[in-house]
């Protein structure tokens, strides 16, 4: 490399007077730069400080001189060549000479031969031109021309260098094969978004990530056997995982899909795709709902038949949609029910009464404080919360995965939010600082602890769901608190499970990349919760169970119930019919304003018929056919549905 990039480096101070002359000459002869003259100073000093991409002019060469100058003035000629050694760029995505070593000859630095060295030090002048993989005869010649240059300065002998020469270097096509590669797509990303830098940045950064190998191994690993398991009887062929830990908001764990190599593998369904979360939106409506001071845990809610005159997408735009008849996933409805067991079992009309008693807007609200950043919306363009519809809460609307665990890892600190972190430090090339993440410079409260807790107890309580889910099923883990609520959206397209502890919030996807629907009615108890509950299983396996030490302030505990200090002794509101609309007699579902469908700023309903009969079941192959409520089965007969 000396011979060939910097012939005085030992004796000059970070220039090459005679070099600089050499290249004025040039370059003023042909109008511009012709040669560069630089030093290995210089050239560091670009890597690490200007970047490549910077204009190549008479200021940009006089700023690189100066640095050099400096540079070697704080460090010694050895600490500059190593620091070249290690940023410089062979081609074929490979940074620093070990990289290089190991990319093309399969070997360690201080194991290449003479020939091998000779060749990957002509590599950084055009690391296209002289690569040995796509066009070994011009890296051949180079590698005379670096020999040659190396007899030159008496580093070797012309027998060496001639020796050299004639051994046939056996040359390795680079595999670009690397751990995590949805994570590192995300961490490329977060880098250009957040720190202006691009993948293609030549300064020699250093970027330490907060990935958990061990974690991810294992995530994959889970992510994979399942779908090899389960995808075809199911029929879904993807999912995704991300794994937070909520005290920090760092990323432990993604899982943007099943094969990141097989053709349009490469969309990340943890962070760039966004799909509808059905009923795991749940979660933002109760913790709106319990904020709101309206409801309590224990406050009945009538679960029977409702008819809406109109469906729609909010206010602005209630006309031109036909009745809107919400049922349950069982087709059945199971009368009065404490609040925490219809939240626990998911049942949707419960749940529409709830959202529509707490307000859209607060709900939407809820959603965005939690950790939603984008909801069924662009993210740059986000809509007005009065817009959305009454299906909010089904979780008809688009969410990424990475939010939903963001969401949880804010329940799992009582409220308090941290954004995602995939980037713990940034250092350049010189080893330096550039950032350091500090979770205390970017968490803030965003919903009450109280509030929090609350939910997060009825989550925890597998009796809230026995009824629909069965007990001890996935959504358990044996001998821990965990807080966990699936999610399936009505088309079978989506699987979701979103849970936590106050150490370790997770959160999983399944589906397919042409949107087509899972099979056999899979539910999100059926597909993502097994994904859940084994990651979460195997993640804390050898740590102690853990949970709230105490009961935030704000709260009078009444049992093993929990309510806002003032909500114990509401009024039972959602056990009463739902108010009807004041509509004409011949009136038209497709030309209603929105005074015509709420009373008191509450969606009406019509008189509600009988619902639809359910489907007679037909007799399904195994694996185990989904359970219905009421329907007794000794255990391992059927799966419990969402």
């Amino acid at each position: 490399t000396l011979a060939t990039e910097d012939r005085t480096f030992y004796s000059n101070s970070g220039i090459d007077v005679g070099g600089i002359l050499r290249a004025a000459i040039a370059n003023y002869q042909h109008h511009q730069i012709q040669q560069g003259g630089s030093t290995i100073s210089q050239q560091l000093i670009k890597q690490v400080y200007i970047g490549s991409n910077a204009p190549n002019d008479i200021q940009r060469k006089m700023k690189e001189a100066i640095l050099a100058i400096e540079l070697n003035r704080e460090y010694s000629k050895n600490q500059i060549l190593e620091m070249y050694l290690n940023t410089i760029f062979y081609g074929s995505q490979t940074y620093g000479i070990e990289a290089a070593a190991r990319s093309y000859f399969q070997t360690n630095a201080h194991d290449l031969s003479l020939g091998q060295a000779a060749m990957l030090a002509g590599l950084p002048q055009a690391p296209t031109r002289y690569n040995p993989v796509v066009n070994l005869a011009s890296a051949k010649q180079r590698q005379a021309q670096v020999l040659a240059a190396m007899v030159g300065e008496k580093f070797i002998t012309a027998a060496e260098a001639q020796a050299a020469y004639a051994v046939k270097l056996q040359v390795f096509s680079p595999v670009t094969k690397f751990e995590a590669p949805y994570f590192v797509d995300y961490v490329l990303k977060t880098l250009a978004r957040e720190h202006n830098i691009r993948s293609d940045d030549q300064r020699g950064y250093r970027v330490y990530t907060s990935l958990d190998l061990n974690l991810q191994h294992k995530a994959e690993q889970i992510v994979h056997e399942q779908i090899a398991q389960k995808g075809n009887f199911y029929n879904f062929h993807d999912a995704a995982l991300v794994s937070m830990d909520p005290k920090t908001g760092e990323v432990l764990a993604m899982v943007g899909g099943d094969n990141y190599n097989r053709p349009g593998g490469q969309f990340n369904f943890a962070y760039d795709v966004a799909r509808p979360p059905g009923s795991s939106f749940k979660i933002f409506t109760y913790t709106a709902a319990i904020e709101s001071r309206k409801v309590n845990m224990m406050s009945p809610v009538l679960d029977a038949a409702m008819v809406f005159p109109t469906g729609g997408d909010g206010p602005g735009y209630m006309s031109g949609y036909a009745k809107y008849i919400p049922l349950n996933y069982d087709r059945r409805f199971h009368g009065t029910l404490p609040l925490k067991m219809v939240m626990g079992n998911s049942l949707n009309i419960p749940a529409l009464k709830v959202e529509l008693r707490t307000g859209i807007p607060a709900v939407v609200d809820m959603a965005h404080r939690l950790g939603l950043t984008c909801l069924g919306e662009p993210c740059d363009k986000p809509r007005p919360p009065d817009t959305y519809g009454m299906s909010l809460t089904l979780g008809a609307y688009p969410v990424r995965l990475a939010d939903m665990a963001t969401a949880a890892s804010t329940l799992a600190t009582l409220g308090v939010r941290h954004r995602e972190a995939p980037i713990l430090s940034i250092k350049d090339g010189l080893g330096r600082a550039v950032y350091t993440y500090d979770p205390k410079t970017v968490e803030y409260r965003a919903v009450d602890p109280s509030v929090a807790f609350i939910i997060a107890s009825i989550m925890s309580d597998d009796r809230n769901r026995c009824m629909s889910f069965g007990c001890h099923g996935d959504l358990t883990l044996p001998g821990r608190h965990v807080a966990a609520k699936t999610g399936t959206t009505n088309d079978f397209k989506d699987n979701w499970t979103v849970g936590f502890t106050p150490s370790l919030a997770t959160a999983v996807w399944v589906g397919n990349p042409d949107n087509k629907p899972l099979s056999h009615n899979s539910t999100g108890i059926v597909g993502a919760a097994p994904i859940w509950h084994k990651f979460m299983t195997q993640a804390l396996a050898g740590k102690p169970d853990e949970w709230y030490s105490s009961v935030p302030a704000g709260i009078h505990q009444i049992g093993q119930n929990y309510f806002l200090t003032g909500t114990e002794n509401l009024p039972n509101t959602l056990a009463q019919p739902w108010p009807l609309c004041k509509l004409p007699a011949n009136y038209s579902p497709y030309n209603l304003t929105y005074s015509q469908i709420t009373v008191d700023g509450v969606y009406c309903v019509i008189n509600a018929p009988k619902p639809p009969p359910a489907p007679t079941p037909s007799p399904a192959p195994s694996p185990t056919p989904d359970c219905l409520p009421g329907v007794p089965l000794p255990p391992g007969q059927c799966k419990p549905h969402d």
